[in-house]
């Protein structure tokens, strides 16, 4: 079977072509050859003999001596192999291999069973003994085995052996040695055969030692193979996985090879298709096993689309197995990399180098040892000048750096520190080219410095030479096995701090630096690490360092690193290395979940956890897909995706265990095993994931406490705390997050305390002013007495019934912070007046709580300041404490007050501090005797102890212990009120007790109490009167104790005398205490207004919190699909593109403004406080005090107002105008707002502003806010935002709405307009103004931004170039009226494009129903198979209107005319009109939004089905024949829009009467062949007839002219339907101005009246199809085009190909660009270029900004593979990510010098595509993107929205679609792929296609068309598209429906017209019309022009 693939013996080997060999000599000189060369001759002529008997041998044991004698030749030299290939040793081998067979035939003689088996397995041994030899270290005989043998053939010889039970070990055995090249483990399978699974672990662990590499991958996939033969051999399967796994693992270069086979797919499949249960269970776990080896390099993109979809099973289960495997795939961290395995080197030439850089340079490596080399130091960096080595790095045994270099004695310098081994690190050597002060040569690793030497710098050589870089060692010492991701060499020495961060940058990161977005290549924890890295080094020198703000610059702008800086740069995406270097792709599972669809899976995912470990995987997935991808975790903060998670979660809160939250928050940044490591890495997610306390709280108890629990690791534990508090959660607002958790009831009272435990951590943390003290003193103020007070249905989630309980407890924290804290006290005394606070805290009826609380404070207060009780008593302090505080009295307050009065010191002897609060002291003492007393009068005597009895006998005691004990305060008595205030309260309380009534408390008060007063009356410091009156007081009390019984006191009453009278003595009390009173009132009023505006202000505050809970909330996305007319107008203000009818698409929309990775300076700390000024420095008063310490502490939350939709602005925009409008779409109208930023305009349905300025749902405004007359107001439609910069505004221009001159219509650049209406013409003014203003501040860039309107006639000027949409005839004035009018005199626009301009100009707008564009009718012949458009029967008389077609009509309409002329009323013709907003609805029933408006303008429902448009001919019957008809004219989309004529929604019209038929597509004339787009396509091309052309002047005239209301003409319509015969503002009425409107609706509008004389004629001279003056086209003569002998452009040069060609329409020239280049549309100085770098010494993949010649951009980290300009604003590209990506285009300051650098930003990326984008392009006229793909599909885009619209598909996987281009007059969309050439709508709808014969056999071929362009006019009657081919061939072809069967659907077929053949034949690559000239591009780099000669 394989002798077929023998080859006949050359007679002379050393022509060979792969290598020269040996001959032996036989000229007879045989002596003069040398005796090795000799003994060569001999092997070689032997090995040549050897090989031809192993061909002509049959017989087995002849065979075996014939291998042994190839083997042992072979074994002799190895020079040998290439004669053993060349004499087709490969394939004799293979033969005799498929031969073996271990029976004998019986005609064969000899030997017996045993012998012929053995002999079999020898053979077969040594046939892969032989093979193994040949190819070992010999790389072109490996390589002619797999590419001219291959590996397919060896299993096929195989086939026999291993369905052999008596061999089939053995033979795996051999093929498995084979793979190794090792043959010691041949017996393997043969002798685990009859071991069970664990004696098979272990005997493959007992010889791991023997396991090498694998040499021959491709024996590895032939094994693997051959299992499903062995489906029922579960042993064998198993000892296959079990080998390939512990190859794997054993060795990183075996992972390379085994996930380079792609048998993760396979294995994936054998791993699911396995059941956990069954007898397989131990393979599945080996599988698995091996599976996470292989997913540690990663999967393909494909590979993982496919375990993601496996992962969901059809009902929406998630597989646990697969999620786990997922999860351990994502893990992986493998870079992209080159794997060396002992002798192996990549290198880089550089001509006329003399030596390293002279100005020094910066060699930086990422570097993977496996293991130390064992024998020598091995070389990982070198260079050499020819062959002498100047300079390297090496790696010796010890792994420590060996450096030398030319000039420096041996050994060289060694490095201190060893490097690590398994694990990737960073190592950057510095070496500067001259000594000084400081060490010259710098070694990093992971940034560090780690070495510093004083070395002398390379020296170079005397003349230049070619020098060599190399990495490797390619020595044959050489033993060590390493990986590296990549190299780079810089010629300029790098500062010390910069090694650092492209540490950080990670191994991923492969480019060169050049970016100036560097920052964004960071991950979270590497932006946490430099940040908490500059954070501790600003910390550490007290202040910010110069060389921190240089290096904090360079991260966020760029490193500045030239493009000529790089030497080299070695990354695995850009060489193909030689040798044993393999480079290895490491397709990351996360980066393979970026191409598929980002960050959606892994939410989706987690969206449909059902179970906790369901979630925990999911999460997990997630979590990994972010922590070391950029493009994720940029994508996840585009999509809002960490508030989707939160939301997410917090519906699933139930499902969230242990391993979730872990999951969850070492994701932000906690570190569980050392929670002093923690940190906050993730800003953004920590603030809507960590924050959520709703969240949160809904989860388990154990949850909740550790997740409380975690803020104090955070800001107390964490060695980072300072970081995290100043940097990380600066601005987050914690303290009032946590005070707003605090308020709500989420939290349980079991939680509560661990709650309050962090929230005092986290205010500890940040006691300032502004983030902690005022936010919780507010709080405390409002809610620890009256608390808020606030509708339920706002406040729904606070917690009122523990409102104060809850302020209570946090006042006790925030107190015992200020006690702990000195410095948190410190801060608190200097921001707010104490005095003040304390008494707003303390209020006027404090609880107990509050009231000690209080107290402690004043006590702290009175020990850190002296001067602090003269200030609270200018306050009136005291005097207050004195009035509140008896009603708060108990035992804690008691110890306070005390406290106070005897200072804090425990131990000592008592000593009044503060005498101050004696009053307050004996104020309670009063008032409790007072209660207690009341109360005996009311209980009686058997009255129990109470609490004020107990505070009583406590105070008591206390005051005779302090008066027997404390001198001080005996002297307090020395005040007579002080004496006076305890006597009355002492005479009182006796006076109202009974001595029938006294119960046990009572005789102890009253018996301390004259204990006291006797003590009292015995000091000296009281007066004798005071004396004397404690003395009867004394007297009273004794005769109660006694019963009743009058006794005389024992106290002498001499000693009782004063000098004023008891009265006088009263009357000064009274007076003091009148005034204290007042003072107290007063001070108290302050207290209670101040306390009402803390309170308004807390109720503010908290009412924003809760509606920004809401509004983010609310905020759910919601998709469904449904298709609607697009408002984007295409030329000639064309609508027939169709968008996706969507509630809220997915934004694609990125903002590169917000670098959520930057690295910012640190803070330094600030020490300054305000300080305390004594009391005479300041003004104690009340009244100066109010305003500014109000406003301290109640701060100014303001209400926003606009809140709801400050998230839709743009960044940086705010809010400068907003206005309630209603946008009009047909006839629905959306209410809405127009808001005017800054930079932007917003446009915000179903929102309004009420009467407040309030931003509301426009469901909850009143109606007349809404009122808008004349449209039906639509409350729940989609509430769409749009924006748009000032930039992209053409024009405004004043529009009126049913005769209303309120109106204005915006027209956008982008081809779209909006019409809106306000409430009166005032403020349709002052919006105007505003917008015309911003338009004219920047009108000075109208040039680089796009056409102006006053560009309008040069657009006109020529058909060719006319691209006429909405911004074009927004810029019609009265004189261009005329222009226009003359240019379609003379062809050069259209009938069509002549229409449109006149509606445009008369006020019609396809934004409004009522005054919608109106066209004719312009056939009558709806009934014949076909049109002749020479013949005029088929046209309809334009001269005449629709009512007056027929003789009958004109009869009826005359009639009716003099009729009402004879009634005296307004006569008119008709009773309808010709356009009216039920026309309009009418026609475009089957066509979102119309079908809508429909239904709205019939009340809600259909029509009368029969009445409904169902047919094309018995509509022109109604509108030109029936008497009781109308007289309707056309809309556009009957020339432009298919879609209008088919139900594509599949609505049910209903059935009509008179056939029964149900109505669903639009009934078409014979002569359109069912098919709306030839009805479409011939329906314009009568408009554009000669016939037509001719008599249209005529119909102008009665639309628009002289005949507009010409009786005579019988033209004349309604009254109410010209302009100015309503105004709808003057009518009161509600009902008679509604009634009027639905007037309007019916009876329709005149157009504005636009000429008073007959309109001219057009010129119908020559080619009626082409321009007056243009005899020739390419459509009528394309047999006339030849090529021009000259190119038209200068050649590329260099062999490259022309892949574009650019026309230049200021210096009138084709410019031809090569791959990967492309110039800017209208500046072609500018260009855009990618792939890799210029000069060739980058590696790396770059997008390029190119300005005259130099860089004015680099963006990295796009692969891009293609790219198109949509306009000069607009750029897209295409890349391997299978994403495309829009691009925003500006001018301005770069890298270079002047004005317009162009510079790009990213703007969106889209994602639909499942492989590399190959092609792009785009319509600026259509707003659309078309994109190829090697998926086998084009995706059709909006230009102006971003997202994606449909898709064509060619086929599937493998049929790439790699042409594309698209009509801009017709919007038809051509693609191309090696299949078929196709043809579509813009709407996708195919026309027709090509088969091109693809073979997939021939696929290396290239493609058979290989470029592909229109013909462009403004309308083509043909149509043509140009292809061309690789064999110099264009093809010019038109496509038509002619050759339709008759009776059949229309059948579209391309039609050639011609076949152009280039004079060169070189591939046409390019190709482009400019006019009627075709240029084409060579695969020479040359470009030609056809034209037709004169």
């Amino acid at each position: 079977m394989f002798s077929a693939l023998l080859t006949p013996l050359r007679a002379r080997f050393e022509t060979s072509p792969l290598v020269e060999t040996a001959t032996l000599r036989v000229d007879g000189n045989e002596g003069d050859i040398a005796p090795e060369d000799f003994a060569r001759d001999v092997l070689i002529e032997l090995m040549r003999n050897a090989v031809e008997k192993l061909k002509e041998t049959s017989d087995i044991h002849t065979k075996v001596g014939d291998l042994t004698e190839v083997h042992r030749i072979m074994l002799e030299d190895a020079c040998t192999k290439d004669v053993f290939r060349e004499m087709d040793g490969f394939v004799a081998i293979i033969n005799i291999l498929s031969t073996l067979r271990t029976s004998r035939d019986e005609s064969t003689p000899g030997g017996d069973k045993e012998q012929v088996l053995d002999e079999t397995l020898e053979a077969a041994r040594l046939v892969f003994v032989i093979a193994s030899e040949a190819m070992s270290g010999h790389e072109v005989n490996s390589q002619y085995f797999e590419r001219h043998v291959g590996y397919e053939s060896l299993s096929q010889a195989l086939q026999p052996l291993v369905t052999d039970s008596q061999v089939e070990d053995q033979i795996l055995g051999f093929l498995f040695s084979f793979a190794l090249n090792d043959f010691s483990v041949s017996s393997l399978f043969m002798s685990l055969r009859e071991a069970d699974y664990d004696v098979v672990d272990s005997l493959i662990k007992d010889i791991e030692v023997r396991l090498g590499l694998i040499t021959q991958p491709g024996a590895i996939c032939i094994l693997l193979d051959l299992l499903p033969q062995h489906s029922e051999d579960t042993m064998l399967h198993y000892m296959v996985y079990r080998l390939l796994e512990r190859l794997s693992a054993l060795r990183h270069r075996n992972k390379v090879i085994l996930c380079g086979l792609g048998i993760l797919g396979r294995l994936f499949q054998t791993f699911t298709s396995q059941k956990k249960n069954s007898a397989s269970s131990q393979e599945r776990r080996i599988v698995q096993k091996l599976l996470r080896r292989i997913l540690d390099l990663g999967a393909t993109t494909v590979d993982t689309r496919i375990m993601f979809q496996a992962a969901v099973a059809s009902d929406g289960t998630l597989n646990p197995d697969i999620l786990e495997m997922i999860r351990s795939g994502i893990k992986s961290r493998w870079p992209d990399h080159f794997s060396f395995e002992r002798r192996a080197s990549l290198e880089f030439y550089e001509e006329n180098a003399k030596g390293l850089p002279t100005t020094g340079f910066t060699f930086m490596i990422w570097i993977w040892l496996e293991r130390y080399p064992t024998k020598d130091a091995q070389t990982i960096f070198s260079f050499r000048v020819a062959s002498r080595t100047l300079f390297h790095l090496k790696i010796r045994e010890d792994g420590r750096l060996e450096l030398w270099s030319h000039g420096q004695p041996p050994p060289g310098a060694v490095t201190k520190s060893s490097f690590p081994t398994s694990r990737w690190f960073h190592l950057a050597v510095v070496h500067y080219p001259h000594r000084g002060s400081h060490p010259n040569l710098r070694f990093f690793v992971d940034g560090v410095l780690i070495d510093l030497m004083s070395w002398a710098y390379p020296r170079p050589e005397s003349s230049p030479q070619t020098g060599t870089y190399a990495i490797g060692d390619d020595s044959g010492e050489a033993s060590m096995s390493w990986c590296m991701a990549s190299a780079i060499l810089l010629s300029k020495p790098l500062g010390d701090h910069l090694p650092r961060f492209v540490h950080h940058l990670g191994p991923r990161y492969n480019a060169t630096f050049q970016s100036q977005h560097l920052v964004k290549f960071l991950t979270y924890e590497a932006s946490t690490s430099l940040n908490i890295f500059l954070s501790n080094l600003t910390a550490s020198k007290g202040g910010i360092p110069h060389d921190v703000v240089a290096l904090v610059k360079a991260i966020n702008d760029g490193i500045g690193i030239e493009e000529a800086s790089v030497v080299f740069s070695f990354s695995p995406a850009a060489y193909l290395p030689n040798g044993n270097v393999h480079a290895m792709k490491a397709f990351c599972v996360d980066t393979a979940m970026w191409e598929i669809g980002g960050v959606a899976v892994p939410l989706r995912l987690i969206q449909l956890a059902r179970t906790p470990h369901e979630l925990s995987r999911t999460l997990g997935i997630l979590t990994d897909g972010l922590r070391n991808s950029w493009q994720n975790s940029e994508d996840m903060e585009r999509m809002r995706g960490y508030e989707i998670l939160s939301d997410i979660l917090r519906n699933k809160s139930e499902l969230i265990n242990m391993t979730s939250y872990e999951t969850l928050f070492e994701f932000l940044g906690m570190n569980f095993k050392t929670p002093d490591h923690s940190t906050i890495t993730n800003p953004v997610a920590y603030r809507f994931i960590a924050l959520d306390f709703e969240l949160w709280s809904r989860t388990r108890g154990a949850i909740q406490r550790v997740h409380l629990e975690h803020f104090f690791d955070l800001v107390v534990i964490s060695r980072h705390k300072r970081f995290n508090v100043k940097q990380q959660l600066a601005g987050v607002g914690l303290t009032r997050r946590f005070l707003f958790a605090w308020q709500t009831s989420w939290y349980s009272a079991e939680t509560l305390p661990s709650f309050l435990k962090s929230f005092r951590a986290v205010m500890e943390s940040s006691f300032v002013a502004d983030d902690t003290i005022k936010p919780v003193l507010s709080y405390l103020a409002a809610h620890l007495h009256n608390g808020l007070s606030s509708p339920a249905s706002v406040l729904s989630q606070i917690d009122n019934d523990r409102s104060r309980e809850k302020a209570e407890q946090l006042f006790g924290t925030f107190v015992s912070i200020l006690s702990d804290s000195p410095d948190c006290y410190m801060r608190f005394s200097a921001t707010l007046p104490l005095t003040r606070i304390y008494l707003l805290l303390l209020g006027d009826k404090p609880s107990s709580l509050v009231a000690k609380q209080v107290l402690d404070l004043i006590a702290l207060s009175l020990n850190k300041s002296k001067s602090f009780s003269r200030k609270f008593e200018l306050v009136s302090g005291w005097t207050i404490v004195k009035t509140v505080l008896p009603d708060a009295w108990d035992s804690n307050v008691h110890a306070a007050a005390f406290g106070i009065l005897l200072g804090q010191d425990e131990g000592q002897v008592p000593f009044v501090t503060c005498s101050h609060i004696f009053p307050a002291i004996m104020g309670s003492l009063t008032r409790l005797l007072a209660i207690e007393a009341h109360g005996a009068y009311h209980r009686g005597v058997e009255a129990t102890e109470n609490c004020s009895a107990t505070c009583i006998e406590a105070i008591l005691e206390e005051l005779v212990q302090l008066q027997s004990s404390c001198p001080t305060f005996r002297e307090l008595f020395e005040s007579q009120q002080t004496t006076q205030t305890f006597t009355q309260a002492f005479q009182s309380f006796v006076a109202r007790l009974s001595p029938n009534e006294m119960s046990r408390h009572h005789i102890r008060i009253t018996e301390k109490l004259m204990h006291f007063a006797l003590t009292l009356a015995l000091d000296n410091a009281v007066a004798g009167p005071q004396k004397r009156e404690i003395l009867d007081v004394l007297q009273t009390a004794e005769q109660l104790l006694n019963g009743g019984d009058s006794q005389q006191t024992k106290i002498d009453p001499s000693l009782v005398s004063s000098r004023f009278s008891v009265r006088h003595r009263f009357a000064s009390a009274r007076l003091s205490l009148q005034l204290g009173e007042r003072t107290v009132q007063k001070s108290m009023a302050r207290i209670h207004e101040w306390r009402a505006t803390v309170i308004a202000t807390e109720r503010k505050r908290l009412r924003k919190n809760l509606l920004d809970l809401k509004e983010q909330n609310r905020q759910v996305l919601n998709l469904h699909y449904a298709w609607r007319l697009d408002e984007t107008e295409g030329p000639h203000r064309v609508r027939k593109k169709m968008e996706s009818n969507m509630v809220a698409p997915l934004s694609s929309k990125v903002d590169e403004g917000a670098h959520l990775r930057a690295i910012e300076l640190p803070q330094s700390e600030d020490h300054s406080f305000r300080l305390e000024l004594p009391p005479w420095a300041e003004s104690y008063e009340i009244s100066s005090t109010d305003g500014e310490d109000d406003r301290q502490l109640t701060e100014d939350v303001t209400d926003d107002k606009h809140r709801r939709v400050r998230h839709e602005l743009e960044p940086g925009d705010v809010i400068e105008a907003i206005s309630t409008i209603a946008r009009i779409t047909g006839v629905d109208s959306s209410p809405g707002l127009l808001i005017c930023g800054r930079t932007h305009f917003y446009i915000l349905e179903g929102l309004v502003e009420s009467d407040e300025g309030e931003i509301i749902d426009a469901q909850d405004a009143p109606r007349s806010l809404l009122f808008v007359p004349g449209s039906i107001l639509e409350l729940n439609g989609i509430q769409r935002a749009q924006r748009w910069p000032y930039e992209q505004i053409a024009s405004i221009g004043n529009r009126s709405f049913l005769f209303r001159d309120v109106a204005l219509e915006i027209y956008l650049r982008d081809s779209r307009s909006v019409l809106f209406v306000f409430t009166d013409r005032r403020k349709r003014a002052d919006m105007d103004r505003r917008l015309s203003s911003a338009i004219n501040g920047r009108s000075a860039n109208s040039a680089t931004i796009g056409l102006a309107p006053s560009l309008t006639p040069n657009i006109l000027k020529s058909p060719f170039a006319s691209r006429v949409g909405a911004r074009v005839f927004s810029g019609f004035r009265a004189d261009e009226l005329s222009t226009a009018q003359r240019k379609w005199q003379a062809r050069e626009i259209s009938n069509f494009t002549y229409l449109s301009i006149l509606n445009q100009i008369s006020g019609r707008t396809p934004s409004d129903a009522t005054q919608y564009p109106v066209f004719p009718w312009v056939l009558r012949d709806y009934e014949s198979e076909n049109l002749d458009f020479l013949s005029e029967h088929i046209f309809r008389d334009l001269t005449r209107p629709m009512g007056a077609l027929t003789p009958a009509r004109r009869e009826a309409a005359q009639s009716r005319y003099e009729n009402l002329e004879g009634v005296g009323e307004k006569p008119f013709h008709y009773g309808t009109h010709f356009s009216s907003s039920m026309i309009v609805c009418h026609f475009l029933i089957r066509l979102a939004p119309f079908t809508n408006m429909f239904k709205t303008l019939q009340g809600g429902d259909w029509d009368l089905p029969d009445r409904l448009f169902s047919n094309i001919h018995r509509a022109y019957s109604s509108a030109s024949q029936d008497i009781r008809g109308d007289v309707r004219e056309l809309i556009p989309e009957f020339y432009t829009c298919p879609e209008f004529l088919e139900n594509s929604a599949n609505l049910d019209f209903g059935v009509q009467q008179n056939t029964g038929e149900r109505i669903h597509h639009v009934i078409l004339p014979p002569w359109a062949k069912e098919d709306p787009l030839l009805f479409i396509v011939l329906n314009r091309q009568a408009l554009e007839s000669d016939y037509v052309s001719e008599n249209l002047p005529a119909w102008i005239d009665l639309i628009w002219g002289c005949k507009q209301r010409d009786p005579a003409s019988l033209n004349v319509f309604h009254p109410l339907s010209y302009e100015g015969s309503i105004d709808l503002d003057t009518i009161t009425d509600e009902l008679e101005r509604e009634a009027t409107v639905g007037i309007i609706h019916n009876f329709g509008q005149t157009p504005r009246k636009l000429f008073t004389t007959s309109h001219p004629q057009r010129f119908m001279q020559g080619p009626s199809s082409l321009p007056i003056g243009t005899p020739y086209g390419v459509e009528e003569n394309y047999g006339l085009l030849e090529q021009r002998k000259r190119p038209a452009a200068r050649g590329l040069g260099h062999g490259g190909a022309v892949h574009t060609l650019t026309y230049d329409p200021v210096g009138e020239k084709i410019i031809p660009q090569a791959a990967g280049i492309l110039s800017a549309p209208l500046h072609p100085h500018e260009q855009v270029e990618w792939s890799f770098s210029r000069s060739g010494r980058a590696a790396a993949s770059q997008l390029r900004t190119v300005v005259d010649g130099q860089i004015t951009q680099i963006v990295e980290g796009i692969e891009c593979t293609c790219a198109t300009f949509a306009d000069s604003e607009n750029l897209i590209t295409g890349s391997k990510d299978h994403i495309v990506r829009l691009w925003r285009v500006s001018r301005g300051p770069g890298n270079i010098t002047g004005p317009n650098a162009l510079r790009i930003s990213l703007s969106n990326m889209m994602r639909v595509h499942r492989g590399t984008i190959l092609c792009v392009t785009a319509s600026r006229p259509w707003s659309i993107i078309v994109s190829g793909s090697e998926d086998g599909s084009a995706a059709l885009w909006d230009l102006n929205r971003a997202v994606y619209m449909r898709s064509i598909w060619h086929g599937g996987d493998g049929v790439s679609v790699h042409l594309a281009t698209v009509n801009e007059s017709t919007g038809y969309i051509a693609t191309c792929s090696r299949q078929k050439l196709c043809l579509h709508t813009i709407n996708a709808r195919p026309i027709t296609s090509f088969d091109l014969n693809f073979s997939a056999a021939l696929s290396y071929l290239p493609p058979t068309i290989t470029s592909l362009a229109f013909h462009e006019r403004e309308y083509s009657r043909l149509g043509v598209v140009a292809t061309g081919s690789p064999d110099g061939k264009i093809t010019l072809r038109s496509w038509n429906a002619d050759n339709t069967p008759k009776g059949e659907r229309a059948v579209w077929e391309f039609e050639t017209l011609r076949i152009l053949k280039a004079e060169k034949s070189s591939a046409i690559t390019a190709l482009k019309f400019v006019g009627e000239q075709l240029y084409h591009g060579d695969s020479d780099g040359q470009t030609f022009m056809w034209d037709i000669p004169d």
